[in-house]
Protein backbone atom coordinates (compact mmCIF):
# COMPACT_ATOMS: atom_id res chain seq x y z
CA UNK A 1 0.00 0.00 0.00
CA UNK A 2 1.38 3.66 -1.08
CA UNK A 3 2.21 6.27 1.55
CA UNK A 4 -1.22 8.18 2.86
CA UNK A 5 0.54 11.51 2.59
CA UNK A 6 -2.25 14.10 1.72
CA UNK A 7 -0.21 14.51 -1.91
CA UNK A 8 0.19 11.13 -2.55
CA UNK A 9 -3.83 10.82 -2.71
CA UNK A 10 -5.86 12.34 -5.13
CA UNK A 11 -9.65 12.80 -4.20
CA UNK A 12 -11.56 12.89 -8.03
CA UNK A 13 -15.35 12.90 -8.74
CA UNK A 14 -16.53 9.30 -9.78
CA UNK A 15 -16.97 8.50 -13.36
CA UNK A 16 -18.65 5.32 -14.72
CA UNK A 17 -15.13 4.17 -16.15
CA UNK A 18 -14.23 3.92 -12.42
CA UNK A 19 -16.68 0.84 -12.38
CA UNK A 20 -13.96 -2.29 -12.74
CA UNK A 21 -11.91 -0.86 -10.25
CA UNK A 22 -14.32 -0.13 -7.86
CA UNK A 23 -16.16 -3.68 -8.61
CA UNK A 24 -12.56 -5.20 -7.32
CA UNK A 25 -12.83 -2.88 -4.38
CA UNK A 26 -16.51 -3.99 -3.15
CA UNK A 27 -16.09 -7.65 -3.81
CA UNK A 28 -15.30 -8.81 -0.55
CA UNK A 29 -18.62 -7.19 0.41
CA UNK A 30 -20.56 -7.93 -2.94
CA UNK A 31 -21.66 -11.45 -1.32
CA UNK A 32 -24.16 -9.46 1.22
CA UNK A 33 -25.74 -7.23 -2.16
CA UNK A 34 -28.55 -8.57 -4.02
CA UNK A 35 -26.93 -9.71 -7.66
CA UNK A 36 -27.56 -7.49 -10.42
CA UNK A 37 -26.79 -8.11 -14.34
CA UNK A 38 -24.15 -6.30 -16.09
CA UNK A 39 -26.71 -4.10 -17.64
CA UNK A 40 -28.17 -3.37 -14.74
CA UNK A 41 -25.00 -2.04 -12.46
CA UNK A 42 -23.61 -0.64 -15.26
CA UNK A 43 -26.67 1.88 -15.40
CA UNK A 44 -26.23 2.38 -11.39
CA UNK A 45 -22.59 3.32 -11.11
CA UNK A 46 -23.57 6.15 -14.31
CA UNK A 47 -26.51 7.08 -12.17
CA UNK A 48 -24.44 7.80 -9.24
CA UNK A 49 -21.78 9.77 -11.23
CA UNK A 50 -24.45 11.89 -13.23
CA UNK A 51 -26.60 12.60 -10.25
CA UNK A 52 -26.17 16.11 -9.05
CA UNK A 53 -27.58 15.53 -5.25
CA UNK A 54 -25.02 13.50 -4.77
CA UNK A 55 -21.01 14.00 -4.23
CA UNK A 56 -19.36 10.65 -6.13
CA UNK A 57 -15.42 10.48 -5.39
CA UNK A 58 -13.05 7.98 -5.43
CA UNK A 59 -9.38 8.26 -3.45
CA UNK A 60 -6.26 7.16 -5.82
CA UNK A 61 -2.97 6.58 -5.96
CA UNK A 62 -0.97 6.40 -9.20
CA UNK A 63 -4.00 5.44 -11.18
CA UNK A 64 -5.26 2.88 -8.09
CA UNK A 65 -8.41 3.29 -6.65
CA UNK A 66 -7.88 2.95 -3.04
CA UNK A 67 -11.09 4.12 -1.47
CA UNK A 68 -14.85 5.79 -2.58
CA UNK A 69 -16.88 8.11 -1.34
CA UNK A 70 -20.73 8.87 -1.81
CA UNK A 71 -22.37 11.83 0.08
CA UNK A 72 -26.27 11.68 -0.34
CA UNK A 73 -27.97 15.48 0.12
CA UNK A 74 -31.72 15.57 0.07
CA UNK A 75 -34.02 18.87 1.87
CA UNK A 76 -35.76 19.03 4.67
CA UNK A 77 -39.10 20.22 5.70
CA UNK A 78 -38.40 21.68 8.95
CA UNK A 79 -35.47 23.39 7.93
CA UNK A 80 -33.90 25.31 5.33
CA UNK A 81 -30.86 23.59 3.55
CA UNK A 82 -29.28 20.24 2.92
CA UNK A 83 -29.43 16.89 5.01
CA UNK A 84 -26.16 14.99 4.50
CA UNK A 85 -25.59 11.30 4.48
CA UNK A 86 -22.43 9.90 3.73
CA UNK A 87 -21.49 6.25 2.37
CA UNK A 88 -17.76 5.42 2.05
CA UNK A 89 -16.18 2.18 1.04
CA UNK A 90 -12.40 1.09 2.25
CA UNK A 91 -10.66 -2.31 1.46
CA UNK A 92 -9.90 -3.87 4.77
CA UNK A 93 -5.85 -3.42 4.36
CA UNK A 94 -6.73 0.61 3.48
CA UNK A 95 -4.94 2.40 6.33
CA UNK A 96 -6.97 5.08 8.60
CA UNK A 97 -5.74 7.99 7.57
CA UNK A 98 -7.21 7.75 3.94
CA UNK A 99 -10.54 6.97 5.76
CA UNK A 100 -10.13 9.99 7.79
CA UNK A 101 -8.93 11.73 4.28
CA UNK A 102 -12.21 11.00 2.71
CA UNK A 103 -14.58 12.14 5.83
CA UNK A 104 -12.91 15.31 6.08
CA UNK A 105 -13.63 15.68 2.19
CA UNK A 106 -17.07 14.70 2.60
CA UNK A 107 -17.30 17.10 5.77
CA UNK A 108 -16.15 20.25 3.48
CA UNK A 109 -18.09 19.49 0.35
CA UNK A 110 -21.21 18.96 3.02
CA UNK A 111 -20.38 22.40 4.41
CA UNK A 112 -19.99 24.11 0.72
CA UNK A 113 -23.46 23.02 0.33
CA UNK A 114 -25.13 24.44 3.62
CA UNK A 115 -25.64 21.12 5.22
CA UNK A 116 -25.11 21.59 9.23
CA UNK A 117 -24.36 18.03 10.20
CA UNK A 118 -23.49 14.93 8.10
CA UNK A 119 -24.52 11.55 9.09
CA UNK A 120 -23.70 8.09 8.05
CA UNK A 121 -25.34 4.68 9.09
CA UNK A 122 -22.73 1.83 10.78
CA UNK A 123 -22.95 -0.84 8.24
CA UNK A 124 -22.67 -4.67 9.02
CA UNK A 125 -19.39 -5.93 6.74
CA UNK A 126 -16.46 -4.43 8.79
CA UNK A 127 -18.69 -2.70 11.17
CA UNK A 128 -16.13 -2.03 14.09
CA UNK A 129 -13.89 -0.72 11.72
CA UNK A 130 -16.25 1.67 10.30
CA UNK A 131 -17.70 2.56 13.35
CA UNK A 132 -14.21 3.42 14.54
CA UNK A 133 -12.60 5.15 11.81
CA UNK A 134 -16.27 7.51 11.86
CA UNK A 135 -16.39 8.07 15.69
CA UNK A 136 -12.19 9.44 15.05
CA UNK A 137 -13.48 11.51 12.45
CA UNK A 138 -15.68 13.22 14.76
CA UNK A 139 -19.03 11.35 14.64
CA UNK A 140 -21.12 10.49 17.22
CA UNK A 141 -24.25 7.90 17.89
CA UNK A 142 -27.56 9.41 17.93
CA UNK A 143 -29.72 6.26 17.95
CA UNK A 144 -29.09 4.39 14.88
CA UNK A 145 -27.20 6.49 13.16
CA UNK A 146 -24.05 8.44 13.42
CA UNK A 147 -23.73 12.38 13.19
CA UNK A 148 -21.07 14.63 12.74
CA UNK A 149 -22.05 18.37 13.63
CA UNK A 150 -20.21 20.38 10.94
Amino acid sequence: MPGMHDTAVKIRRGKRTDLPALQMLLAPIMSTVPVMTDTARTRHWRRLASDPSLDFYVAEHEGSILGALLVCYVRELRECGWHATVDTVLPASAPSLLGQHLLDFAKARARRRGCRRLLAWPRDIMEERHITMLTQGGFHAVGDVLSCDL
